[in-house]
């Protein structure tokens, strides 16, 4: 399991401009039980001292050898470095146009990647990104890599993959129960890096506090189902514990693919007595 090297849980009390909310953020990878090699990548960015300002990015791979981490850790590593030159942005819709943007820079260069030598031809890597300004959050997507909204009552899936099946579950073909054990499971309907374009999906959402979001690759949720994972992250307040505990959890169920999760919970400022007088 290989932690990340930028974990931002340590949320203090007056950040100006963002009013009653803080952050605690988590990532983690880990091989499974079944690869031999783990082709999933992740970025975190910002969140400093729990402000509610920063990208989340995580990416699965494909590829022969070791061609889908080279595809998932430029892609996510692209579209972060991009994004953080935005976090100034208040205006919405230039915040989606510059995720637009930053993915379509992540696509052409992971692209050119796989042109220019016979080991990277053909790579190409799913993308789940959300990026957090205040209480809003703005999500991307290309491929069946997720994200998840979670709290006490419920879990909300706000991406829809770019699979074969979850294309069969629109038509009424199969059930949704079905498509976690079809046989065409694994085969995605758009990835990035594959051609010079790709055509990622957006969605808003406003967080209250108490909610995680949970980004995570398809090696969680092909053993782990959307209630357990509700489950596990509701119980817990620790969002690296909870991020552990989904990991086990898929590797006790057969560790079937490479798991990466990034955990972003979203919590009400506590006020210190000193803030009140």
């Amino acid at each position: 399991m290989k932690l990340s090297s930028y974990i931002k849980m340590n949320p203090i009390s007056g950040q100006k401009g963002y009013g009653n909310m803080v952050v605690k953020v988590c990532g983690m990878t880990d091989i499974g039980k079944r690869r031999e090699l783990n082709e999933d990548s992740f970025e975190i960015r910002g969140f400093e001292n729990g402000t509610p300002l920063g990208v989340c990015i995580l990416a699965d791979g494909m590829g022969g050898h070791n061609a889908g981490e080279v595809a998932s850790s430029m892609a996510a590593k692209a579209v972060a470095d991009e994004l953080c030159e935005s976090f100034d942005e208040e205006d919405s819709k230039k915040i989606i146009k510059n995720m637009a943007s930053a993915i379509d820079y992540a696509n052409a260069t992971v692209f050119e990647k796989s042109l220019s030598s016979r080991e990277h031809a053909g790579m190409g890597t799913t993308l789940v990104a959300a990026y957090v300004k205040d209480a809003s959050i703005r999500f991307a997507n290309i491929g069946d890599s997720r994200a998840y909204v979670a709290n006490n009552e419920s879990i909300c899936k706000i991406t829809v993959d770019h699979s074969v099946v979850e294309e069969m579950v629109q038509r009424g073909a199969i059930t949704r129960e079905e498509a976690r054990v079809h046989p065409d499971k694994n085969i995605i309907t758009r990835a990035l890096g594959t051609e010079n374009y790709v055509d990622a999906d957006f969605y808003d959402y406003s967080a209250s506090a108490g909610e995680t979001v949970v980004l995570c690759s398809d090696g969680l949720t092909e053993t782990v189902s959307e209630e357990e994972i509700r489950e596990i992250v509701t119980a817990d307040e620790d969002v690296c514990e909870i991020v552990k505990k989904l990991i086990d959890k898929a590797n006790e169920n057969g560790g079937l693919d490479n798991i990466t999760i990034v955990v972003i919970r979203f919590e009400k400022e506590e006020k210190s007595d000193d803030a009140d007088r």
